[in-house]
């Protein structure tokens, strides 16, 4: 049942719209219709900028004479409900304020990616457990993630896959340190080769203070508060904080996608030594869990966006003659008939030698024939062997 609580509560838009109040203006030459309407347009596109814009700049040298210096500012927001709210004329000019809402630009909005890519979500690391204790949220740890599970699947566009026992983070404090220079992590890389994923989502809780009190570790004696809750006296003071960080790692390089720190923070209204856990009714139903779920709400936008504009990859696993077994559920939304690139997997190293992983197009395509629970089977015209495709190379829907 709780799980089917948080579908419910967590549904939201991936692109959330923004009201802005901007003036614009505009010469009064001529007709003033003419000069109102001048204005209204710098209006709207002031508000299209506030939503965030692309810059590009062009130069054309001759001899080491620039002859032409051009850059262009371009917004692709959406507005909605724009309503006047004053219009003058001032100092030679005609001005128009507007209030409207301003959709901004999705990251990737060409993309007609139709088949739901494997993530892994693995453990939250605890970077102060003895913060926990505060509620004995302890549990935090597997239940955040599988929040996030949850709220991925029902929304449809990825299949999330509960590796919430697993944790990649020996230290959450240190997190992610235990990367390499390059942003590698190899434990993402082997949980989704075990699990057939494609990405791996991960993360640390920072922080679940209550606000003012002192950072203790579990060798120092009890707060204050601590020991006037023992006798049933709470402190004047119920803020807490909540501070996480999110990670999105690619399963077949071990790169890092995406990083972000989230916080807020809220007034915690049950009693410090009750057992309350995190995701539990009791937690929701507090100001507390009810900024956490908002806060939620933005990674899992954040990471249904970024997911969305990644290609869709699986690693072909068996290849003989013209067919080839390649590892992605049904659940994908793979149909027989459906036509997939096929690409060769190798390393190259830099100047620093560091590895970094090459895909490279073999310009050869398949054709799904057998949809199966857990693969699906291939064909292409020419051989395996005769394009010397083998085991963990790819095929890619872009």
């Amino acid at each position: 049942m709780r799980s089917l609580i948080l579908l419910l509560t967590l549904m939201s838009t991936q692109v959330l719209a923004i009201t802005v109040e901007v003036t614009g203006t505009a010469p009064l030459v001529g007709a003033i219709s003419y000069a109102r309407e001048q204005a209204l347009q710098d209006a709207m596109r002031q508000a299209s900028l506030r939503a965030g814009a692309q810059i590009s700049s062009t130069q054309l040298m001759n001899k080491g004479v620039i002859e032409q210096d051009d850059v262009q500012v371009r917004t692709q927001a959406e507005l909605k409900n724009v309503q006047v709210l004053w219009e003058d004329q001032h100092n030679g000019l005609y001005e128009v304020a507007i209030r409207a809402d301003v959709k901004p630009e999705a990251m990737c909005p060409a993309s007609t990616q139709k088949y739901r890519k494997a993530i892994a979500v693995a453990g939250f690391g605890l970077a102060n457990p003895v913060q926990a204790s505060v509620g004995q949220l302890q549990n935090i740890e597997q239940d955040l993630p599988r929040v996030l599970v949850n709220t991925l699947n029902g929304r449809g566009a990825v299949h999330a896959l509960d590796a919430t026992r697993t944790s990649l983070y020996q230290d959450p404090r240190r997190a992610p340190s235990a990367e390499t220079a390059q942003q590698r992590l190899t434990t993402s890389v082997a949980l989704a080769t075990e699990l057939g994923a494609q990405y791996v989502v991960s993360g640390v809780v920072r922080d679940l203070a209550m606000v003012g009190e002192a950072e203790q570790d579990i060798h120092q004696a009890p707060s204050e508060a601590k020991w006037l809750s023992l006798f049933g006296v709470e402190p004047t003071s119920h803020d807490r904080r909540f501070v996480m960080d999110v990670y999105v790692h690619d399963g077949l390089s071990g790169a890092m996608l995406f990083q972000r720190s989230y916080s807020t923070e809220g007034e915690w209204t049950r009693s410090r030594t009750e057992r309350t856990g995190f995701a539990s009714p009791q937690f929701w139903n507090t100001d507390y869990g009810q900024e956490v779920r908002e806060l939620l709400v933005s990674v899992v936008d954040d990471v249904d966006e970024v997911l969305r504009c990644q290609p869709f990859m699986a690693r072909i696993v068996k290849a003989r003659g013209n067919r080839l077994h390649i590892e992605a559920s049904a659940g994908a939304g793979i149909r027989p008939g459906d036509k997939f690139q096929v690409y060769r997997t190798g390393t190259f190293y830099n100047l620093d030698l560091e590895p970094r992983t090459e895909i490279s197009d073999m310009a050869t395509e398949v054709v799904v024939k057998q949809v199966q629970p857990q693969f699906i089977i291939a064909e292409m015209k020419l051989s395996a062997e005769h394009l010397a495709i083998q085991r963990d190379d790819l095929v890619i829907a872009w």
